[in-house]
């Protein structure tokens, strides 16, 4: 079956058997739903229950990925791209306008298709709508100093608030390690000094002695998760997590309807650079655990990475883009555990207030002392 064959099976699936209107994926359920009519159809993964989605050998992924050819690793959709800001999604089929869910800029939507790579998997969405625009007014009413433009688009529903499966990289790794280096062990020697008030006093110092260490570690790593977007800053990804990837289902176009899905701007090398970095610390701290004693100075470690897979995944977020004279705020609900994190501006005005009424009521008080 041809790519433009599936695409049309694809399109099928999605419309409404009663009345040609789109289903879209309801949150926290299995199915799609009609949201004129009320049909509902249930979404069939193509995974056994109990079963894994498995990761690709990483010399096997980048091989694939150099002509996106290969339709287990491909397939055929709509991409728009915002010139302001950078981001290529995925949108929902049909649609005519929209703004980009990270910068809220105008998008200009060509209907070219694109072949692009296909997720191993998803966690589809699991907070609706209503709850997340409720943790999002919840998350508003706390933010001090804020202007009141700022907090008035969270007074009512409105379409500021987007859902977003933003694309993460995976990696699996078994590790073996062998090191160079010195145990430190404590011990103490009295010693005399004199005081502020010329007696002499004893006290303890600490020395060290050090022996020479080495040894051999085994490290496995499973799932370390690294943001594919250069979209969002770096730290949103963090502030939100941990993301339970149990839940990780095959992937499936059904659960991004009625959503927009971005394409990784990362790829899996520079993605995989910066998970090599967090296993090197993790092997480290290994390394000192090995070591023991008291202290530890390594000298050399020689990791052999073996096994390496990876994963290409798609992580539920409601996302709302502010601009604020000129510049763009994001504000993120994770879709799946309800955590928020996000950006916002700072009134001048209410700052200098306070600390003008913060002076006169030191005024008063030092005037009344």
């Amino acid at each position: 079956m041809s790519f433009e064959e599936k695409t049309s099976e694809i399109d099928r699936g999605l419309k409404c058997q009663g009345c040609g209107a789109v289903l879209t994926y309801q949150p926290g359920t299995s199915y799609l739903e009609c949201l004129y009519c009320g049909t509902k159809n249930e979404i069939t993964d193509n995974l056994a229950v109990g079963g894994e989605i498995e990761a690709t050998d990483y010399k096997v992924f980048g091989e694939a990925m150099e002509g996106v050819a290969d339709e287990r690793y491909s397939y055929l959709t709509e991409v728009v791209h915002c010139s302001n800001c950078g981001a290529n999604s995925r949108l929902n089929p049909h649609v005519t306008a929209a703004v980009c869910a990270f910068c809220a800029s105008p998008l200009v939507i060509d209907h070219q298709q694109r072949r692009i790579v296909k997720p191993h998997g998803l966690v589809p969405f699991t907070v609706d709508y209503k709850q997340a625009f409720g943790l999002l007014t919840q998350w508003a009413g706390k933010v001090w100093f804020a202007p009141n433009d700022f907090k008035r688009i969270f007074n009512s529903r409105n379409d500021r608030l987007k859902g977003v499966y933003i694309p993460f990289w995976s990696y699996d790794s078994d590790v073996h390690s062998s090191y160079e280096g010195s145990r430190g062990e404590y011990y103490y020697v009295t010693r005399t000094r004199r005081n502020s008030d010329g007696e002499t006093e004893e006290y303890e110092e600490r020395r060290t002695n050090w022996y020479p260490a080495s040894g051999t570690i085994y490290s496995q790593f499973r799932d370390i998760v690294i943001s594919g977007s250069t979209s969002l800053p770096e730290k949103f990804s963090d502030k939100i997590g941990p993301w339970n990837l149990s839940y990780l289902k095959p992937f499936n176009e059904q659960y991004l309807s009625g959503f927009i899905a971005e394409t990784f701007s990362i790829d899996h090398i520079v993605a995989a650079r910066t998970a090599r970095a967090i296993m090197d610390r993790e092997i480290e701290r290994q390394v000192e655990n090995d070591i023991g004693g008291d202290t530890q100075d390594i000298d050399t470690i020689d990791s052999d990475f073996k096994s390496i897979k990876l994963k290409y995944i798609l992580l539920p977020v409601w996302l709302s883009a502010y601009q604020y004279k000129g510049k763009s705020y994001q504000i993120m609900v994770n879709a799946f555990n309800g955590k928020v994190y996000g950006q916002r501006p700072y009134s001048f005005w209410k700052i200098v207030f306070l600390v003008l009424l913060i002076l006169i009521v030191c005024y008063l008080l030092s005037f009344m002392g």
